[in-house]
């Protein structure tokens, strides 16, 4: 039996779109080899025939992962054929075959970007080798590229030309009315989110904002969005497959059946309140969260939703990015501080106790100690349960790595990261300390490294990690637990189970 394994580098998107290719591979008649969690195990990719390999590249850091997930996964089965695929495919595609072919894979190397018809060149592959009843070629590969219609499919020997991704497919259609052909790459829809308890579900794709740090508008610059009725349909099998929550996700998720991420140019108004409502009325469904928003996007019709559905995660992730509206402004975003804050207020006052996480940039060219002492104000007034801190990283394309220079020296960034560290962990415990002496309910997840021996752990609404004595039962993994919190730990709470179900 021919068999897979997949690898993910990188956001919610990658991860779905990652879960479509294997759900396409599944219904082709493959098997997933070994483990099915995200990364695989060793051992699985040591047993699999194909390798698909999904990158990132929206940092430095990210690029990196994902050229060591190509040498690993090279170097513990060389005779895999590799699709390698994402944002780093489309951005490095000469880059990232030379990274496979000198690590020593044998197999065949296919490099596909995000314009290119991914589903196609698979089908096409997996044709050449169900003629050989899903056995691998034992003969060497040719010398020079081999074409399967327009889709890159070439040997070790024989690197792309051009250090870019395939001819679009897809064509040069900019229609923003939301599509049936969402991806372009005719990927079935998912029906098991495998490895996961959460589901992620892509509702949209695409952004044209052009923040000055950002390298994605020049890799998924086509805006289009999901049907929601095929939305719809998705989330349904999702849960009558064990899924209790689903997380709406997309690369500009507010943009949801808008022609463009830049608001200005918007001529009707968003439609993500109306998707959001309807996928909270799925039959079965214990939660659905939105994955990120930006200050623009929390309207009076998004947060009358928030308020009149009890299946909607009083969670919301909004990237501040930095404090200083002068920065902010550098960085073409959408808000500045005082919209960010006003923002956060509304929040407040429509939902009790709502979760605000959000992303901090640290080291952004021209950020001043004045700018950060804004950024560490600014969290501070918004009292945000957790900060997800990341440094500057240039990116070639992008306005800021015209900038680069005008960062801030490494011993200051580092200063600054640590001060904003300290802020998260006083921020994250004075917003879990209200839940002790209270009852939640949880989603079981798989039990991770930190979680205690004999206990089990579960994802709150609100995004809090609870830790539970699992009193001797297995297999809560995917069940509601309803928990009654005791204290606080070291990065969540800890709690004790009175009921599931």
């Amino acid at each position: 039996m021919f068999r897979f394994a997949a690898i993910t580098i990188g956001c919610k998107v990658n991860q779905y779109e990652t879960q479509a290719i294997a759900a396409l591979l599944r219904r082709s008649g493959l098997r997933d080899a070994d483990n099915p969690s995200r990364p695989p195990a060793p051992s699985s990719v040591e047993g699999s025939d194909l390798v698909i390999i999904n990158t990132c590249c929206v940092t430095s850091s990210a690029a990196g992962k994902s050229r060591r997930a190509i040498r690993r996964a090279v170097r513990k089965n060389p005779d895999a054929d590799i699709f390698i695929l994402g944002c780093y495919a489309t951005a490095e595609a000469r880059t990232l075959h030379q990274v496979a072919a000198q690590t020593g894979a044998k197999g065949e190397i296919h490099v596909l970007g995000h314009n290119d018809n991914i589903a196609g060149c698979l089908q096409q592959y997996l044709s050449s080798v169900s003629g050989r009843g899903w056995k691998k070629r034992q003969k060497p590969q040719p010398a020079g590229p081999i074409r399967y219609d327009k889709c890159m499919r070439v040997s070790p020997r024989q690197p792309p030309a051009e250090n870019r991704s395939c001819p679009d497919l897809i064509g040069t259609n900019r229609n923003p009315n939301v599509k049936k052909n969402f991806t372009g790459t005719d990927l079935p829809p998912i029906e098991t989110f495998t490895g996961h308890q959460r589901a992620f579900v892509k509702v949209q794709d695409g952004c044209d904002a052009f923040c000055t740090y950002c390298i994605i508008p020049r890799l998924r610059s086509r805006m289009r969005s999901r049907p929601a009725d095929e939305i719809l349909r998705e989330v349904a099998a999702l849960v009558a497959n064990g899924h209790r929550e689903v997380v709406l996700c997309g690369i500009f998720l507010g943009a949801y059946g808008q022609p463009t991420a830049v608001r200005r140019k918007w001529t009707a108004p968003p439609t993500l309140p109306e998707l959001l409502r309807r996928v909270a009325e799925t039959p079965g469904l214990w939660r659905v969260r939105l994955s990120s928003l930006e200050p623009g996007d929390v309207t009076n019709e998004l947060l009358d939703v928030f308020g009149n559905c009890p299946t909607i995660a009083p969670h919301l992730h909004l990237p501040l990015q930095s404090g200083s509206s002068r920065i902010l402004k550098r960085m073409n975003r959408q808000y500045d501080a005082g919209q960010f804050l006003n923002a956060v207020r509304r929040i407040r006052e429509t939902l009790t106790d709502a979760a605000i996480t959000t992303d901090i940039m640290v080291g952004f060219p021209g950020e001043t100690q004045e700018d950060f002492a804004e950024t560490l104000d600014v969290a501070r007034q918004a009292g945000v349960s957790k900060i997800h801190v990341f440094g500057f990283s240039p990116r070639p394309g992008t306005a800021a790595w015209n900038w680069r220079t005008e960062a801030p020296p490494p011993a200051a960034i580092k200063t600054r990261r640590r001060q904003l560290a300290e802020l998260e962990r006083e921020l994250a415990e004075n917003f879990r300390r209200r839940f002790i002496d209270r009852t939640v309910e949880a989603i079981v997840e798989q039990p991770n490294s930190k979680t205690p021996p004999a206990c089990a752990r579960g994802l709150t609404d609100r995004y809090i990690e609870v830790a539970f004595p699992a009193n001797g039962e297995k297999n809560l993994a995917g069940r509601i637990a309803r928990l009654r919190i005791k204290r606080l730990s070291n990065d969540g709470l800890v709690g004790t189970l009175t009921k599931n179900q």
